[in-house]
């Protein structure tokens, strides 16, 4: 059924973008390729990326010139699918993979294959896997069914898109208009993000952790006439200081040790949309004055280059860290403060707007359902009232996983969720998070005399395992548990351990808790 599957998708889809989304799940359901993408070429030559599977939320709209990515540069030039053999060759994707750190190792499975409409290269179908041997099943006839179907994809009447993008424009998008909360503080909220939407000026959007600052970012990108064009997310706090310019500006190959390839930065990624700089307060200085340059001439300018860049894109930033002052001790440049405060969104923390509790409950509980294949998800009166009078330092971070948690122990308590009804009570329900603090029948850890901790099952004189030892078996027995606990559904264990479904099934194999599948036959 996977090509079928796929060839449905050109007449089922209500446009290209669900389309290409549709083809690439079900070539990801025939391959045991970790990453799969779909890049249109646009007319400056450079190529764009359309739909993904595998790779970081922000990638998509990432855009790549493949006369300065070699693989990029010959699977355009390619007759049809080509195979990448060469380790010395950087990979474009490398540092996108999805819960991947770093760069992506030089031994892996990649191939292309050019998409061509009316003789033209309309754009790219790549495919990655991290086992070197991922790709052997997936044979070059196979792999041009796909790229046709992706080819007819790009084909589709944008006749629908136009549509859509009109009700966005009217504001008659349902998901994209939904209120962020009913109380008096979020409607105020929301009537400056109706001012300010359309807009270009830079937004900071401040509050304490987890009360919903992205949602805010996204809520401004989606309500703009920027909505068709890429949100990129950027956490600032989560880029290495030495690398914090290469990943904003980019940089040239060459420009510093592990530079094999030049690479766009966030801003390229972002180019007509809009850049969400979340944790702005962490950026170091010398990025500071970058991105002042950004927001006064509209340029960047790449490590290693001599010559900036023109970049269009609007920015905005983050913080829940007092920005006034960070500059009145020097950690944040007063310019770039008084650039970016043109008109501040502060968001609320739960606590002042307890009434918007319950909806973000069944939103959050009615999302997670979906995945589990539940019909529905009700919450009994005792278990909401336990939610809503909750304290949430954590706010609606905090909430979300509450929530989440209460959904998964109802399940894991009747077996399974497949098409029935979820009644969360008040034994589901832990408002403060201790009960998942320290698991269940796990020893605690307590401070002795001379600052010394011992766990309580492991006496003073036991053996000292080597560490590799320990942790093997440490993992072995986390992912034994979850699998149990999920009845060997693997995106509920993934979920369970805060791992993608392909990850956890695939690290499960290795460790020899489920077989491992039998080889395809053709």
């Amino acid at each position: 059924m996977t090509l079928l599957d796929a060839v449905l998708s050109l007449s089922e889809a209500p446009a290209r973008d669900e389309a290409l989304q549709r083809i690439l799940r079900a070539l990801a359901r025939a391959t045991a390729a970790d990453a799969l993408s779909v890049l249109t070429a646009a007319e400056d030559g450079s190529v764009d990326v359309a739909a993904q599977i595998g790779l970081s939320p922000a990638a998509l709209g990432l855009s790549f010139r493949p006369a300065e990515h070699p693989r990029l540069r010959r699977a355009a030039l390619a007759a049809g699918p080509i195979r990448f053999l060469d380790p010395s060759e950087p990979d474009p994707y490398s540092g996108w993979l999805l819960g991947s750190a770093g760069e992506m190792h030089p031994i892996h499975a990649c191939m292309a294959v050019p998409l061509r409409v009316q003789g033209r290269l309309a754009g790219l179908l790549t495919l990655d896997a991290c086992d070197p041997d991922g790709l052997r099943g997936l044979h070059d006839e196979d792999a041009r069914v796909f790229a046709g179907l992706c080819a007819g994809a790009l084909r589709l009447d944008a006749g629908p898109a136009r549509a859509a993008e009109a009700r966005r424009a009217d504001g008659l998008a349902a998901d994209r208009a939904a209120p962020l909360g009913r109380s008096a503080a979020m409607r105020r909220v929301e009537r400056e993000i109706a001012v300010l939407a359309p807009l270009s000026v830079p937004v900071l959007v401040t509050g304490e952790t987890g009360v919903g600052k992205e949602l805010v970012a996204r809520a401004l990108h989606e309500r703009s006439p920027r909505a068709g064009r890429p949100l990129v997310v950027v956490n600032c706090a989560a880029i290495p200081t030495q690398l914090v310019e290469s990943e904003l500006f980019g940089h040239r190959k060459g420009a510093f040790t592990g530079a094999t390839a030049a690479r766009a930065g966030r801003f390229e990624a972002a180019r007509g949309g809009t850049i969400f700089l979340d944790e702005i307060g962490e950026l170091p200085l010398a990025a500071q004055a970058q991105l002042l340059r950004v927001l006064q001439e509209g340029e960047i300018q790449p490590v290693g280059e001599d010559r900036p860049r023109r970049v269009e894109a609007r920015v905005v930033a983050a913080t829940n860290r007092d920005l006034r002052r960070e500059v009145a001790e020097g950690r944040f440049r007063a310019d770039l403060f008084h650039r970016l405060w043109v008109y501040p969104i502060c968001v609320p923390p739960l606590r002042e707007r307890r009434e918007d509790i319950p909806a973000l409950c069944e939103r959050f509980a009615g999302e997670l359902a979906a995945q589990l294949g539940a019909a529905r998800v009700d919450f009994t009166e005792p278990a909401l009232r336990a939610l809503t009078e909750g304290a949430w330092p954590g706010n609606v971070r905090e909430l979300k996983n509450a929530v989440e948690r209460a959904v998964l122990r109802r399940t894991m308590a009747e077996g399974s969720a497949a098409g029935r009804a979820l009644v969360l009570r008040p034994e589901d329900v832990d408002v403060d998070g201790a009960g998942d603090a320290i698991e269940r029948g796990a020893p605690r850890v307590e401070p002795a005399a001379g600052e010394q901790l011992w766990l309580a099952s492991a006496p003073p004189d036991a053996p000292v395992e080597p560490l590799a030892d320990a942790l093997e078996r440490a993992r072995r027995d986390a992912f034994a548990r979850a699998f149990r606990a999920a009845d060997g559904n693997a995106a509920m264990a993934g979920r369970l351990l805060g791992l993608s479904r392909s990850f956890a099934y695939k690290e499960a194999v290795r460790l020899g808790l489920i077989p491992a599948p039998e080889p395809r036959k053709r």
